[in-house]
């Protein structure tokens, strides 16, 4: 019943009569991916369609916000072994915001909120409540300290990142700082996390730290940081977590990176309008043998990785106005298994996009990705 209110509330503050402080866009998105069955091999298409409504109200201090999706999925997916294990749906937040309406035996259609929450912003005080976005940490392709919405790099959609539902609250600490509350509940208490941050500007490096307890077990709890400033005209960033899950022994993450925008040099002009990211991951709850990998926590949604030591890079450069390369390379150095990943988007006509991406895993059968099939991927998005 509580998560049926809460579903209500968003939505009825969200669709309040127009006014002059609701905004409404959103997209209609179309995603074709072509590939094969980890489980089965077989063949496979998986065609989804989505439409995105997205209802901004504000009303003094106050605001209100809500992406509402409609999800057409359709395809031989369904008829594999893999749908049959995993399902189609990512794993689900607390809050029950979502639902099937209907399904056959090669398709299935839904509805449901992928944000949406009730907020006050102030001058210094920021307060939310709902499924929101909660970015934490320096990293672009991992983030220890990020337990709240930890993010694949392997993705099909790398710009959908999942939300948390929580209780939210940031406040303003002199000319650069702030510090951040967030309580995401759930069923029992050994899910519940409740998290503290602190953030400041010092000499030029943005530097965080923060802790408190995470969703592992009834006394778990982990520490960490963040930092980034500029070093050889690139930015240097990095985080550190240690994870206390008391289910086993105590481990630390980290990550370490830079990144890099090419300057408009003459000398260069081929690196013209491009940009590079370069990164180190680092897990030391992961495995160093394959044969001890421990898929179930990437299933569920709450872990990234089952290796322990990764390397990561991305490249990206418009090669003119209206059509971007990007391309993203990770390495497990544990076992030695690739996952090469490049895209190629154009700008066709106003508010509409194409892209058509490879998914390129390599490595032997029993590694990380070297399990996982190759995918073709072509997308056409429109903005409204």
């Amino acid at each position: 019943m509580t998560r049926r209110l809460v579903l209500a509330a968003l939505l009825a503050a969200a669709a309040l009569p127009a006014s002059a402080g609701l905004q409404a866009g959103g997209y209609v998105k179309d995603v074709w991916q072509y590939s094969h069955g980890t489980l089965d091999d077989r063949p496979y298409y998986l065609n989804t369609t989505r439409g995105r409504l997205t209802l901004d109200e504000t009303a003094g201090h106050f605001r209100a916000h809500a992406d509402y999706d409609h999800q057409v999925a359709a395809g031989s997916y369904f008829r594999t072994l893999d749908f049959k294990a995993y399902g189609y749906q990512p794993p689900s937040p607390w809050l029950d915001m979502q639902s099937t309406i209907s399904t056959g035996t090669l398709n299935g259609y839904g509805q449901g909120v992928y944000r949406g929450w009730l907020g006050y912003e102030g001058d210094r005080l920021t307060a939310r409540a709902g499924r929101q976005r909660i970015a934490w940490g320096t990293g672009k392709l991992w983030n220890p300290t990020d337990v709240l919405n930890p993010y694949q790099p392997t993705a099909i959609e790398p710009e959908e990142r999942r939300g948390v539902d929580a209780l939210y609250a940031r406040l303003g600490v002199g000319a650069l700082g702030q510090a951040e509350l967030v309580w995401a509940p759930n069923e029992a208490w050994l899910g519940h996390q409740l998290l503290a941050r602190v953030h400041d500007n010092v000499d030029g490096w943005d530097v965080s730290a923060l802790g408190g307890k995470t969703g592992v077990a009834k006394d778990s709890w982990m520490v960490g940081g963040d930092f980034a400033g500029t070093v050889f005209d690139g930015t240097l960033h990095g985080e550190w977590a240690r994870f206390d899950p008391r289910k086993r022994t105590p481990y630390w993450k980290a990550d370490l990176g830079w990144d890099y925008d090419v300057p408009d040099d003459p000398s260069r002009r081929w690196l013209k309008n491009s940009a590079f990211v370069f990164e180190w991951y680092y897990a030391g709850n992961g495995a160093t043998d394959p044969a001890r990998y421990d898929f179930a926590p990437v299933l569920a949604g709450t872990e990234v990785g089952v290796a322990r030591d990764y390397f990561g890079a991305t490249f990206s450069k418009d090669l003119n106005p209206l059509l971007k390369l990007s391309a993203v390379g990770i390495v497990n150095a544990d076992d030695g298994s690739t996952f090469f990943s490049p895209t190629l988007t154009w700008n066709a006509l106003e508010n509409l996009y194409l892209a058509a991406g490879l998914q390129r895993f390599g490595g032997e059968r029993r590694t990380e990705y070297g399990r996982q099939p190759n995918q073709t991927v072509l997308t056409a998005q429109y903005y409204f």
